[in-house]
């Protein structure tokens, strides 16, 4: 499998990256990032970013023009997400990747045209509402309630795992319509305004330093035209929405800015120490690595050209997720252990490699092992949806 990239996809590229490297500059870095944040970046930053990003037409590049899109294929959004990834820039995330998507696919043509636009400018910052305490691996267990009330609903309940809702502007939240039937039939969907009242949020520290946030909602009127799609089928947009949402995970720019830290590091010498790449072990690591980084790009943009075709991929959104995330921890594993003795450094000692990002970076990713499915639901559903196989 290979793909080639058009010189109209390669002067494209070249066009984000020139575009990031002026606008991230060092005094840039030193200004905005948080460890306190998701991404390591400040909420305010974030939210100006995503604008510039809106401004230069990178955000809907891949929608049709009529929502204000540039009506280019997916394989573009790819580009710009592998990028965006390798700079480690703000911004990338559910805001302009899987909602504006989901609602191209399900929602209805007025909720289309009052939130795409804003969406393709930056304005909009979202979370999305669907692990509660009891339903995580099992999402189709979720309890919170949304009960029809005239011409809105009315919505009570917890949402946890919350990525960046301290910061959003709406919510894209699954709820309970329907008791009286089998579990994963009963579930609709809604666009929350996160300024309506009764609606609380917490955070809690995680080991990588930064907060995680819950959302409470208290009796959150909602009005109906905000229902996405019907009441009670709201599972078939749960499942496709995740499919949009695996597809952006799988960008591969993590995985290349990893592995290429880790050879620039083993290049030079260290301590006055040979350099590590001439130790033959180390070469085999390092080539290993960079072949599950090909095999994580290649996937990615097999994704994305299925997009590109027309085609609503499954599985292999799963598969693509899957391979990066876990190809990303063996590059963790590597990193900790060829630092050594420095790697635990922090950014202010002296010593510390690469601003003391690798330790971070290691515990950061811990929760790729289980969120968005985590490896072993995903390799179930890989099973389940790809191969045919028996629950």
């Amino acid at each position: 499998m290979r793909f080639e990239f058009t010189a109209e996809e390669e002067a494209f590229r070249a066009d984000v990256c020139a575009f990031l490297q002026r606008e991230l500059t060092p005094d840039v870095w030193r200004a905005h990032r948080d460890p306190n944040e998701q991404g390591f970046w400040t909420p305010e930053f974030t939210k100006a970013f995503r604008r510039k990003l809106g401004a230069a037409g990178y955000i809907g590049m891949g929608w049709p023009a009529e929502y204000g899109g540039g009506g280019r294929s997916r394989i573009y959004q790819t580009i710009f997400a592998e990028e965006m990834e390798y700079h480690r820039a703000p911004g990338l995330d559910r805001s302009i990747t899987y909602v504006p998507n989901a609602i191209l696919a399900f929602g209805s043509e007025a909720q289309k045209q009052a939130f795409l636009p804003r969406i393709n400018r930056g304005e909009l910052s979202w979370f999305v509402g669907y692990s509660e305490p009891e339903a995580g691996s099992d999402l189709a267990n979720l309890q919170t309630r949304a009960e029809a009330d005239g011409d809105a609903f009315v919505i009570t309940g917890q949402k946890a795992f919350s990525s960046e809702a301290h910061m959003a502007d709406y919510g894209w939240v699954a709820a309970r319509t329907n008791v009286d039937v089998p579990k994963h039939r009963g579930i609709s969907m809604f666009i929350v305004d996160m300024k309506s009242p009764g609606i609380r949020v917490t955070q809690v520290p995680t080991v990588a330093g930064w907060t995680h946030h819950a959302v409470y909602l208290d009796h959150v009127r909602v009005p109906r035209d905000l229902l996405v799609g019907e009441v009670d089928e709201g599972w078939s947009l749960v499942m496709g929405g995740i499919d949009f949402e695996r597809a952006a995970l799988a960008a591969p720019g993590l995985v290349s800015h990893q592995l290429d830290r880790l050879i620039d590091y083993c290049s030079v010498e260290q301590d006055g120490h040979a350099p590590l790449l001439d130790d033959p072990i180390v070469q085999d690591q390092l080539v290993g690595l960079s072949m599950e980084a090909e095999i994580a790009r290649l996937m990615s943009y097999w994704v994305a050209s299925m997009h590109a075709q027309g085609q609503r991929p499954q599985h292999e959104t799963s598969l693509a997720v899957l391979y990066k995330r876990e190809t990303s921890r063996l590059a963790d594993n590597l990193g900790i252990d060829l630092l050594g003795a420095d790697a635990p450094l922090r950014a202010d000692s002296p010593r510390a490699k690469f601003g003391g990002e690798v330790e971070v970076e290691y515990w950061d990713h811990l929760y790729f092992q289980f969120a968005a499915g985590g490896f072993d639901i995903t390799r179930n559903v890989i099973a389940r949806r790809g191969l045919g196989l028996p629950r």
